[in-house]
């Protein structure tokens, strides 16, 4: 019963592509008529009821309080400090809620997956320019659709050298790669940077996905947000 929730998800999330020839979406590459792709309202309306509780999952982009907004995740997870917290901000999110972001992925290649790569790690540079310096990475997670057969001994590889090539250090690297119906990369912190451990899941991909993605949506943040520092205003009020 466990098992099948998660398979009866796969078959909602992806969808065939209906365009006539070829379309192009955002942090993909083209796809052709027929291709499967994800449906990405549909994910996040599925996410929305598999992660904790206290969060939600939207299509809003993180912000800290020193005004940086990097571009890249697709949607994030994070706590609803009040429910017009969105709109408070012009549809961002301040880095102190967020728990989570997720990149999607539509016919992963070797281009599509440095297109990933490099915008996970300019959501990994967020909190890093304001005065107190946060230690909380956003734990982040890549969704892809393997339309091309990327193999993933291949793609373990190649994630790696990618890493060591742009010599960066491991607070910009991925958490977990979700690659549909065939398996997982994770993040393998007892080895060091540039190391993860891939697991050939099949079809019961999402159901990993799931368990091992909500131990880091859960994990308890120290730092706390305080709505004061967003209000940046050199404006003086009479005090009596």
């Amino acid at each position: 019963m466990f098992k099948n929730f998660f398979i009866d998800i796969n078959k909602k999330i992806l969808k065939k592509a209906s365009a006539t020839g070829e379309t192009t979406e955002k942090g993909t590459s083209k796809s052709k008529k027929g291709e499967l792709n994800i449906d990405t309202n549909a994910l996040i309306e599925k996410l929305n009821g598999l992660v904790p509780k206290k969060l939600r999952v939207a299509s809003v982009k993180p912000i800290d309080s020193s005004g940086f907004s990097p571009d890249g995740a697709d949607f994030i997870a994070y706590h609803e400090y009040c429910r017009d917290i969105d709109k408070i901000l012009n549809g961002h999110i301040p880095y102190e809620l967020i728990q989570g972001a997720f990149f999607l992925v539509n016919n992963l290649d070797k281009n599509t997956l440095a297109d990933a790569l490099n915008r996970v790690s300019t959501i990994k540079k967020i909190d890093h320019f304001t005065e107190e310096g946060g230690n909380f990475s956003i734990p982040s997670f890549i969704i892809a659709n393997n339309n091309k057969k990327y193999a993933l001994s291949e793609l373990k590889n190649d994630i790696m050298n990618f890493y060591m090539s742009k010599n960066m250090a491991a607070e910009s690297e991925f958490e977990i790669m979700m690659i549909y119906n065939e398996g997982l990369l994770i993040k393998d912190w007892n080895r060091g940077e540039h190391r993860y451990a891939g697991l050939e899941t099949g079809d019961d991909t999402f159901m990993w996905f799931f368990i091992l993605m909500n131990e880091y949506l859960d994990i308890e943040r120290e730092d706390v947000f305080d709505a004061r520092k967003y209000v940046r205003s050199e404006k003086i009020y009479n005090e009596f």
